[in-house]
């Protein structure tokens, strides 16, 4: 076992009693991915029916690890879907995230069913995507699963699902074409109005980067990192990630002409991501 795994097994006997009832804990986030870092997190997965409150888990890690663990909690635990409690320990920030076992083994089944969701909340950049649930549950690393519910969500999650894969490219790939041609997105161009039109570029790269994930049947890791996970997929345009990475940081004189330049270049892309959807079906 390596040093992430090892060290979330010293913590079982502090975090297993926040679970109520039948449990699973794994090993999760950047870690379990293999994309971790000097600044990366160690991500402790809990899994319950029901968890104890935010403050008595904040008492908890006082009481074992000190005040120099800055212990931090969050969440709702009536009705109990999802909370954390983050901490040091070792010199590293852990964070555990505590999820609701009938709410992500629902989620699975919907986004399998090829139902998908985007919600907007604060702690992230683009929204959440609820397919994001299947890449934590395929990457995570099991520590502890008595009742094999954790086992039997990773053999639902191993293959990726045709019906999601229809559904991601059926949503994605329509709202990144909607926008090149866009007589709003024209106008604000020429005013040079670069709020809406940054605002615009955002929302076109992150709807490709859906449907790049979906045409490779990959499962989509959320936001962060993502030019790592990007340069792994097999099937992508020429110089993907370079291309848009020029277009959310396009440099230069922000004129109308530079705008017009990444309009182009931003039609050029959904046409290519276009005609690899079109080639896929």
């Amino acid at each position: 076992m390596n040093a992430p795994d090892l060290l979330v097994r010293e913590l079982l006997p502090l975090v297993r009693p926040w679970c109520i009832g039948s449990y699973g804990i794994a090993l999760g986030g950047s870690y379990a991915k293999g994309t971790s870092d000097a600044l990366s997190d160690v991500d402790v997965y809990l899994f319950a029916h029901q968890i104890v409150p935010g403050a008595q888990r904040t008492e908890q890690v006082l009481k074992t690890l000190g005040a120099t663990s800055e212990p931090a909690s969050w969440g709702r635990e009536d009705p109990f879907i999802q909370g954390g409690t983050d901490f040091s320990y070792k010199g590293r920030r852990v964070e555990c995230w505590l999820r609701s076992t009938e709410q992500v083994g629902s989620t699975l089944a919907a986004c399998i069913q090829g139902e998908i969701r985007r919600e907007y909340v604060a702690w992230t950049a683009v929204g959440f995507f609820n397919y994001v649930a299947l890449a934590d549950v395929h990457a995570m690393r099991i520590v502890e699963d008595r009742q094999g519910v954790l086992r039997l969500w990773k053999e639902q999650v191993s293959v990726y699902p045709e019906a999601l894969r229809q559904a991601i490219l059926r949503r994605f790939m329509p709202e990144a074409a909607f926008w090149p041609d866009n007589f709003h997105y024209r106008s604000a161009i020429e005013r040079v109005d670069l709020i809406y039109t940054s605002a615009i570029v955002q929302q076109v790269l992150h709807a490709l980067v859906q449907v790049l994930f979906a045409l490779n049947r990959e499962y989509f890791p959320g936001e962060k990192k993502l030019a790592h996970a990007l340069n792994k997929l097999p099937m992508q345009p020429e110089a993907f990630t370079p291309r848009l990475q020029s277009l959310l940081s396009p440099g230069g004189n922000p004129g109308v002409a530079r705008v017009r330049e990444q309009q182009r270049e931003l039609a050029a892309l959904v046409a290519d991501v276009e005609q690899l959807a079109n080639e896929s079906i």
